[in-house]
């Protein structure tokens, strides 16, 4: 029986945009918590993506079936290239957002330390990134996917000052130590997810030109 392939890529388009979505809510909670020390929120991100995990294997699944039943060319063949990578980029940043999670809530337990500006805007940065990215992805839209490599790097210099941050904040408050260890890893997993934003919309751009973007090219 042959494979409707243009049927097959609707649906996986709808099942990776349904992906995407699912991950932005975990990307806008875990920076919530972050910004309101909310150990709760943290706790329910923690408590695991399977949900997000089954659905980046169904999708990678699928495409495998179609890339080996129907034998795809040029445009469609990129497109499902591009969404099973996608898709993949997806659920890795939905781990990132478990893993912050967890430092959440290890830096509830350690003496108060002020939220440092520069790791506050990050997590306002990361929210607008990802979500250009993912809108990039649902109206094919290659000028706003460039428009992500450019916003990461605002997050690329916040991550920075977070560095220069933590060398003074630790002389100045040994007792600190611990949790601005923490914060500097909440701070990394931050601008990691600003990079697999920027490799999304590499993907995005690729489907669309046929040109392969890497190292930030746009």
């Amino acid at each position: 029986m042959p494979v409707d392939l243009e049927s097959n890529l609707t649906r996986l388009r709808r099942e990776l945009l349904a992906l995407g979505a699912k991950v932005d809510q975990r990307v806008y909670g875990i920076t919530a918590s972050i910004l309101d020390a909310d150990v709760e929120a943290a706790r329910t991100i923690k408590k695991g993506d399977e949900e997000i995990d089954q659905d980046d294997l169904s999708i990678e699944e699928q495409c495998i079936r179609l890339l080996a039943l129907a034998a795809p060319v040029a445009t469609d063949l990129r497109e499902l290239l591009a969404i099973m990578r996608i898709s993949g980029e997806f659920e890795r940043i939905a781990d990132l957002c478990k893993g912050m999670s967890k430092r959440v809530i290890r830096v509830s337990s350690m003496p108060a330390v002020r939220l440092p500006d520069p790791l506050a805007e990050m997590c306002m940065t990361v929210r607008d990134v990802f979500a250009k990215a993912l809108r990039a992805v649902a109206d094919a839209d290659v000028e706003l996917a460039r428009q992500v490599n450019k916003d990461d790097d605002e997050l690329d210099r916040l991550h920075k000052a977070m560095l220069i941050w933590a060398r003074e904040e630790i002389p100045r408050d040994p007792e600190s130590t611990n949790a601005a260890i923490e914060l500097l890893a909440i701070a990394q997993r931050l601008e990691r997810t600003g990079d697999i934003a920027v490799s999304i919309a590499g993907n995005l751009i690729y489907l669309v030109e046929g040109r392969v973007v890497r190292h930030g090219n746009l």
